[in-house]
C-alpha cells in the first residue's frame, strides 16, 4: 500500500462524522494535523504535507486553515455541506464551519425524537410542504391517537418561522381541536370563520374567527374529520381563493394567507370530501409507538422522566427493570400520549411515597400496573436487537432535573476479575478436579473478552462520552495503544472496541495497587495461540507502567492478549444454538445426529452416548465438557430419550450459568425438526423449545407434509419444479406429500398462514425467499447426488420406505446445457436450443454478469419460460409498475430494447410486466455490474 493511501485511511478511521460535529459544538478544530501523522505513521512532516495537499488536490482530502493545517476526509465536508447549505470548496477557515454549523442546528426538527429515524421520510415531507412556494402546501397528518401529530404540527411551524426569519407575531400558530365543537356545526364554524352580529342566537357581538388570527402563518386543525361538509367546502374555498365570510356576514369577502394543517385518526377517504382532499396535495402519515425502535423508545422515556424531575426539581430513580417494562409495552390505546400519561403517574405515586418516607423519588417496578409489569416476563420472545439494547439497563439510573443526558449510555463491562474470583471459590466447593476448573475459567475469560464491547450502543461511540466517566488520560493512552496494536497487528478491530478496552485500562490501572488474588490465566498457553497478540500486548503494558509509574503484574498480558485477539473486526462467527443429543446405548445417538446432520448438510449437531456400563454422572460430566466448548451465548438445547438425562439442563444451568432446555422422548422427524430451527430460523431458545413441547402434543396429522415451488412470477420456474419434483418423488410419495406452487413476492406475506396448514420441508426454485426452511436452487434436482440426500431427508420426514431406485445420469455440467435439461422437460411451444442462443444475447446485451453457475442457470430458466408463455400469449401482471419503471428507468429502458430484439426472434411481443420482472430478479441477485441506473 502507497504512503497516501496508508495515509488517507488513517485520517478517515480517525475523522467519522459524528466526531467532526462534536469537535465543531466544542470550538475544537476538526481534523488532523502533518505533526500528528509524523507521530503515528513515521512520515516526515514535511513529506507527510506535501502528501495531505496533494490529496486535497486529488479531492479526497478537504483543508482546514488553521494555525496547524487540518485536513478532513472530503466526504464527511460534502455531507456537511449539504446538510448546512454550504458551498462546497477545498478549504474552509473554522468561522465557516462553525456558521453553517449554526443553521443547522437551530433547525426545530432536530429536536423530535425520532427525525433521523422512523420520522426521516416524514420530516422530508414536512419541509418540503413549508418552503414550497409561495407560502407552503397545504398538509393532512394521518395517525393513530397519541403519535403525536399536534407536536408534528408545531415543530412544522417552528421549522417555517426559522426558515422564514420570522417571529411569531409575523408567522403565528393557532391549534384547534374540531371534536370539541362536533355537536354543535354551527358553533364550530363560528369558531374557525368567526360571525357577525346577530349570525345566530346569541351571537351579541362580532367575532373574529382562527383564519384570520392565523392570518399569514399556520392553522392547525386537529381532528378535522370532525368539520361538517359545509365547513369542509368553505374551508377549500378558502384553500382555493384566500378568502372567506364570517358566519351570517353579506358583503365584500375578507382575505387572508393562511397555510392550512389538519389530522384526523380517521380514514381520510371515507371521512373527508373527495373534493376537500383534492386541495391537500400532502399527505403525512406518522407511525405509532409500536413502530418505533427501541433506541426511540427509550429515547422518549428519558425525556418524559426529565420533565418531571425538572418538575418536581429533585432527581428521580428509576429501576432498570421499570425503564425495560416501559420499553416494550406497546401502549397500542394511546401510543406516546399514553406513555407521556403513564409517567406522569408513576412520578406522582414516587413523589407522594417520598413525602411520606422522607427517601428520595424511586419509580420501582412494583409500582407499575400488572399489565405493563406481565411484558417485562415475555423478554425472552423478543428480537435480538431490542434485548441486546434493554441489555444495558442493569443498575438503577438516575435522572437529575440539572443533567442534560441522565440515561446510561452504555452498560460498562462486569468487573471480570471479581466473577473469576468467585466462580474459582464456588468450583473449588464442589469438588471438581483442577483441569474441569482450568477449563471453566479460561472459556469465561475468552468469553468476557468476545462480549467485553457487544452492549454499547454505536451512537454513543464516541471520545466525547468516554471523557464523561473515564479519565482523559486514560482514553488518550488507550486511544494510541489500540493505533499501536492496529498498525503492528495489521487488523481493524470492531468500531466499538475503544469502549471496551478503554474500561478494560482503567481497571487494570485501578486494580494494580490492590494486587487481589487472582485466578491467573495459562500464560503459556496464551502466549502459544496468540503469540503475536502477546507480543503487542507486553509492550503496551511496558507503556502503562512507564505513563503512570504503577507496577502491573505479568499476567495482566494475557488478559490484553486474549482482549486484542477476540475483537478483530474480521474473525466474528456466527452465533448459534449448541444443540445436542444424548440417548441409553452405544450408538443411538452418534447414530441419530449422523442421520439429522447427513440429511440437513452440516455438523452442528453433536452426539453423547451413554453405555449401559457408564454411570449418570460421568455422561452428565461428558455433557458439560461439550457444552462449554459449543456454547456460543445463545444457549444449549439438549434432545434425550428419557430417565435421569432430564436433569441435565437444570444443573448444568446451575453450575455453569448456561441457559439450557433438555427435550425428553427424541425421536426422528423432532430431531430434525429442532436442528432445521437451529440452523434456519432462530437463536431463540426458548421459541424453539416451546415450539419442540407443541409438536410432541399435536398428532402427525395435524399439519401436512410440503414442498415450495417458488418463482419470481409463480407462473415460470416454480410450475417446471413441480413436475420435476413429481417425477422425483413417483406416485408412492406423491400422497404423502404436497407440493405449492407460489409466486415470489406473494409467499413473504402468505407464509405464516400457510405454516398452520402445511409442513414445509423443503423449499426449491429460482429465488431464496429467506424463510426458516431449507432453500435449494431448481438446477439441483438435476443432480443425482442432491436427488439421493434429498429423497431420504424426505422419506424421513414422512415415514416412508422406498423402493431400491434406478441409476440417474449426471447432470450437464454447463450452464447453458443444464438450464436446456430443465426447458426440454417443461416448455411446450419454444425450442429451448434456440432460446437460449438469444437469451444469452440478450444477457450479454445488458451487461449481466453472473456470480455462479446457479444464478445463470436461473436466469435462463426464467427466459425460456417467458418466451414459452408470449408463444402461448399467456398475461402476467407486475403490481406498482409504473412506479418501479421510473425508480429503473434508464435500465428499464435498455431491458425493453433489447427485450424487443428477443421477441423479434419468435415473432412475437413481451409486455412491460415481463422486462419489470427480469430487472427485479437481476437486481435481487446483484449481476447488474454496469448498468448506471443498478443499485
Amino acid at each position: 500500500m502507497k504512503k497516501a493511501e496508508i495515509l488517507l485511511q488513517f485520517i478517515q478511521s480517525h475523522i467519522v462524522y459524528d466526531t467532526f460535529w462534536d469537535m465543531l459544538r466544542n470550538d475544537v478544530v476538526p481534523g488532523i494535523t502533518a505533526e500528528e501523522i509524523e507521530r503515528a505513521l513515521g512520515i516526515v512532516r514535511n513529506n507527510a504535507s506535501t502528501l495531505l495537499n496533494k490529496l486535497v488536490r486529488d479531492g479526497f482530502l478537504v483543508k482546514i486553515r488553521t494555525r496547524p493545517v487540518r485536513f478532513v476526509p472530503h466526504k464527511i465536508l460534502a455531507q456537511f455541506a449539504c446538510e448546512c447549505n454550504l458551498p462546497l470548496a477545498s478549504s474552509y477557515t473554522l468561522a465557516d464551519l462553525q456558521d453553517a454549523s449554526r443553521h443547522k442546528e437551530e433547525d426545530p426538527f432536530l429536536h423530535l425524537i425520532g427525525n433521523d429515524g422512523s420520522l426521516k421520510h416524514q420530516v422530508g415531507q414536512a419541509k418540503a410542504a413549508i418552503v414550497y412556494p409561495p407560502k407552503g402546501l397545504h398538509t393532512l397528518l394521518l395517525g393513530e391517537s397519541g403519535v403525536g401529530k399536534t407536536t408534528f404540527a408545531a415543530t412544522m411551524h417552528a421549522f417555517g418561522a426559522h426558515v422564514r426569519q420570522k417571529q411569531a407575531q409575523d408567522y403565528p400558530f393557532v391549534s384547534f381541536n374540531c371534536a370539541d365543537y362536533y355537536t354543535n356545526p354551527q358553533l364550530l364554524i363560528s369558531q374557525l370563520f368567526g360571525h357577525a352580529k346577530n349570525a345566530f342566537t346569541g351571537a351579541n357581538t362580532e367575532k373574529a374567527g382562527l383564519v384570520e388570527k392565523a392570518n399569514g402563518g399556520i392553522l392547525f386543525l386537529d381532528e378535522v374529520h370532525r368539520l361538517p361538509p359545509e365547513g369542509q367546502e368553505m374551508l377549500f374555498y378558502l384553500m382555493d381563493h384566500g378568502i372567506f365570510a364570517r358566519l351570517g356576514e353579506s358583503g365584500k369577502p375578507r382575505k387572508t394567507e393562511v397555510l392550512i394543517v389538519c389530522a384526523t385518526t380517521e380514514d381520510p377517504e371515507n371521512n373527508l370530501l373527495a373534493t376537500f382532499m383534492r386541495r391537500i396535495p400532502v399527505i403525512i402519515q406518522l407511525p405509532n409507538l409500536a413502530q418505533k425502535s427501541i433506541s426511540e423508545r427509550v429515547e422518549l422515556l428519558e425525556y418524559f422522566f426529565r420533565i418531571e424531575a425538572v418538575n418536581l426539581k429533585q432527581p428521580l430513580l428509576i429501576a432498570p427493570e421499570t425503564m425495560k417494562a416501559l420499553a416494550v409495552y406497546p401502549f397500542d390505546k394511546g401510543n406516546v400520549g399514553q406513555l407521556r400519561s403513564e409517567i406522569k403517574l408513576l412520578c406522582a405515586n414516587a413523589f407522594l411515597q417520598s413525602i411520606q418516607d422522607g427517601q428520595p423519588l424511586h419509580v420501582d417496578f412494583a409500582s407499575l400496573t400488572s399489565d405493563i409489569k406481565d411484558r417485562l416476563f415475555h423478554l425472552a420472545h423478543l428480537d435480538k436487537e431490542t434485548k441486546r439494547y434493554l441489555s444495558m439497563f442493569t443498575e438503577t439510573i438516575i435522572i437529575s432535573p440539572n443533567q442534560t443526558s441522565a440515561l446510561p449510555l452504555f452498560d460498562p463491562p462486569t468487573n471480570l476479575y471479581n466473577n473469576l474470583q468467585d466462580k474459582l471459590l464456588t468450583l473449588r466447593s464442589q469438588g471438581l478436579r483442577a483441569d474441569i476448573i482450568h477449563d471453566t475459567l479460561q472459556k469465561d475469560i475468552e468469553a468476557y473478552f468476545r462480549s467485553l464491547t457487544k452492549s454499547i450502543r454505536g451512537s454513543d461511540a464516541d471520545l466525547r462520552t468516554l471523557y464523561k466517566v473515564i479519565p482523559a488520560e486514560t482514553v488518550d493512552i488507550s486511544v494510541s495503544l489500540i493505533d499501536f496494536a492496529r498498525h503492528h497487528l495489521n487488523v481493524q478491530f470492531h468500531e466499538k472496541f475503544i469502549f471496551g478496552f478503554c474500561f478494560h485500562v482503567q481497571a487494570l490501572l485501578s486494580r494494580s495497587n490492590q494486587m487481589p488474588e487472582l485466578p491467573i490465566p495459562p500464560i503459556a498457553e496464551i502466549k502459544q495461540k496468540y503469540s503475536r497478540e502477546f507480543q503487542i500486548a507486553e509492550e503496551m503494558i511496558k507503556r502503562l507502567r512507564q505513563r503512570f509509574h504503577v507496577e502491573i503484574r505479568d499476567y495482566e498480558c494475557g488478559f490484553l492478549a486474549v482482549l486484542l485477539a477476540n475483537n478483530k473486526a474480521e474473525s466474528k462467527a456466527q452465533e448459534r444454538i449448541a444443540i445436542m443429543i444424548c440417548c441409553h446405548g452405544e450408538t443411538t445417538a452418534s447414530s441419530m445426529a449422523q442421520v439429522a446432520n447427513t440429511l440437513l448438510d452440516t455438523t452442528w449437531m453433536k452426539a453423547i452416548n451413554m453405555p449401559l456400563s457408564v454411570s449418570v454422572d460421568e455422561t452428565y460430566q461428558k455433557f458439560r465438557s461439550m457444552a462449554l466448548s459449543l456454547h456460543q451465548g445463545q444457549g444449549v438445547l439438549l434432545l434425550v430419550d428419557m430417565g435421569s438425562l432430564t436433569e441435565f439442563g437444570r444443573r448444568l444451568q446451575r453450575e455453569c450459568g448456561i441457559e439450557a432446555r433438555v427435550i425428553p422422548n427424541i425421536s426422528m422427524p423432532l430431531t430434525l425438526e429442532l436442528l432445521r430451527k437451529v440452523l434456519y430460523k432462530t437463536n431463540d431458545l426458548d421459541a424453539i423449545y416451546q415450539t419442540a413441547i407443541r409438536l410432541e402434543s399435536l398428532p402427525s396429522e395435524k399439519r401436512r407434509p410440503a414442498i415450495l415451488a417458488l418463482c419470481m412470477t409463480g407462473k415460470g420456474a416454480a410450475p417446471m419444479v413441480q413436475k420435476l419434483l413429481l417425477g422425483l418423488l413417483g406416485e408412492d410419495r406423491q400422497g404423502k406429500i404436497d407440493i405449492l406452487v407460489e409466486h415470489y413476492i406473494e409467499i413473504k406475506r402468505r407464509y405464516e398462514t400457510l405454516s398452520k396448514r402445511y409442513h414445509f420441508l423443503a423449499v426449491i426454485g429460482n429465488m431464496d425467499p429467506q424463510l426458516d426452511i431449507p432453500y435449494y436452487s431448481i438446477r439441483t434436482l438435476l443432480d443425482e447426488q442432491f436427488q439421493r440426500t434429498f429423497l431420504q431427508r424426505i422419506d424421513s420426514s414422512i415415514d416412508f420406505i422406498p423402493a431400491p431406485c434406478k441409476e440417474r445420469s449426471l447432470p450437464p455440467p454447463t450452464a447453458e446445457a443444464q438450464a436446456r435439461a430443465l426447458l426440454d422437460r417443461y416448455v411446450t411451444y419454444v425450442n429451448p436450443r434456440v432460446a437460449l442462443k438469444y437469451i444469452q444475447e440478450f444477457a450479454q446485451s445488458l451487461q449481466v454478469k453472473f456470480a455462479d453457475t446457479e444464478k445463470e442457470v436461473n436466469f435462463y430458466v426464467h427466459l425460456g419460460c417467458m418466451l414459452d408463455r408470449c408463444l402461448h400469449q399467456d398475461a402476467i401482471y407486475f403490481d406498482d409498475i409504473r412506479h418501479f419503471i421510473q425508480c429503473h428507468q434508464t435500465l428499464f429502458d435498455s431491458a425493453r430494447a433489447a427485450g424487443d430484439i428477443l421477441a423479434s426472434h419468435f415473432d412475437t411481443s413481451i409486455n412491460d410486466d415481463e422486462i419489470c420482472y427480469i430487472l427485479q430478479i437481476l437486481i435481487q441477485e446483484d449481476t447488474l455490474l454496469s448498468h448506471p441506473d443498478a443499485p
